[in-house]
């Protein structure tokens, strides 16, 4: 086996094409990954104000609006369609009408009508103008109506409390800073690794049992068919998974994500997934024996899998067939297991199933590729 993963090592550095799906593409991809969401809390989504009160609250508002993290006012519109404009222009995320009368309807103890209007099609960026707006309106106009009330005989606290007559406490748990760095990039990162995985260990396996290939001196180097195909698909296990390891030291250690769990569960969920990713490479080219259609056929499955994970809509949400689909995809355990063991501080009892559901991946798709092995033993394809 030595002997075999030397071989592997020196054709990795002897073709620029195979060094570069499986070492130079995934560091760069995790760098460039890394580069995006480092920031963690997106901030200052642009944003108009249409003032048409032009009175001190509105300006109070309009300050509050600029000093909040998650919008910036960028624009002072003069009105709503000059607004629209803007924001389907692309040149705001959102925008806030402050009506004419604001000052005078807050002062008399009436309810202001204050509108923001923002684009949900861009569901994060949106979210984020909503928060900030009603963030801001909210602190600006509760000192306004803390003072009228004060001003009409109340006390401090009887004031305070007809303003909140029930205190409503929310907590958000795991990641309470809407961090991306703690949502998006730690899911990322396996995925683009599980492509690059799957595709790299396909192409590595083409350049000796590809079509035109003469496999026979590795067949007889490792002293056997199996022999041979591990010891074309295990060197790379082992650079893909420093990969994985160096993504989590800068994922866990420069990023500063928290590791609540168990290293040695986080360790064997690597291992499989891993695994499980190459097999699926593996099996792609050994059922097709051609690179072009293996690609198609990892990149088919592969692809969409973040879609499958639960991340961004709910897994319980989605139909069965993509229930089932998505429980079939590595990365969906891994990822799960990742933020469990990371984020939530999840038990190991319960944190032991996405790694059993990886095994069994794991088992299934090598009993698939045995079998294709067999069946080219047996037709010749692959000369014994």
């Amino acid at each position: 086996m030595g002997r075999l993963m030397a071989r592997e090592f020196a054709l990795l550095l002897r073709n620029p094409v195979l060094l570069g799906l499986v070492v130079l593409l995934p560091v760069l991809m995790i760098a460039l990954l890394t580069g995006i969401f480092r920031a963690g809390i997106p901030s200052g989504m642009a944003v108009a104000v249409v003032d048409l009160d032009r009175s001190d609250l509105s300006r109070g508002i309009t300050r509050m609006l600029d000093a909040a993290p998650e919008v910036q006012v960028t624009h002072q519109a003069l009105s709503l369609s000059e607004a629209r404009a803007l924001i389907v222009s692309g040149a705001v995320r959102g925008a806030v009408w402050l009506p004419q009368g604001l000052e005078r309807d807050a002062m008399r103890g009436n309810q202001p009508e204050i509108v923001t209007f923002y684009d949900n099609q861009h569901m994060s960026a949106g979210s984020m103008v909503a928060r900030g707006a009603r963030g801001a309106i909210d602190t600006a106009l509760a000192g306004l109506r803390l003072s009228v009330r004060q001003d009409k005989g109340q006390s401090p606290a009887q004031a305070q409390s007809a303003l909140k007559p029930i205190p409503l406490q929310a907590h958000a748990l795991f990641n309470p800073a809407f961090d991306y760095v703690h949502f998006l990039l730690a899911a990322l990162v396996p995925t683009v690794l599980q492509i690059l995985a799957a595709s790299g260990t396909a192409y590595a396996i083409s350049l000796d049992f590809g079509p035109g290939r003469d496999p026979r001196q590795l067949v007889r180097l490792a002293g056997g068919l199996l022999p041979a195909m591990l010891g074309k698909i295990l060197p790379y296990s082992v650079l893909f998974l420093l990969i994985l390891g160096l993504s989590d030291v800068a994922l866990y250690g420069w990023l500063d994500v928290p590791l609540r769990g168990s290293l040695p569960l986080m360790a064997a969920g690597a291992v499989l997934f891993v695994l499980a990713a190459q097999l699926i490479g593996t099996l792609a080219f050994v059922t097709t024996r051609n690179i072009g259609t293996a690609a198609s056929i990892i990149a088919v499955i592969t692809a969409p899998a973040f879609g499958y994970m639960g991340l961004g809509f709910p897994r319980e949400a989605m139909s069965p067939v993509a229930q089932a689909w998505g429980a079939l995809i590595p990365g969906t355990w891994y990822v799960q297991l990742r933020i469990d063991q990371s984020l939530r501080a999840t038990p190991v009892e319960i944190s032991i199933w996405p790694v059993l559901w990886l095994a069994l991946i794991t088992l299934g798709l090598a009993v698939l590729v045995l079998t294709q092995l067999a069946r080219l033993h047996r037709t010749k394809e692959v000369a014994p």
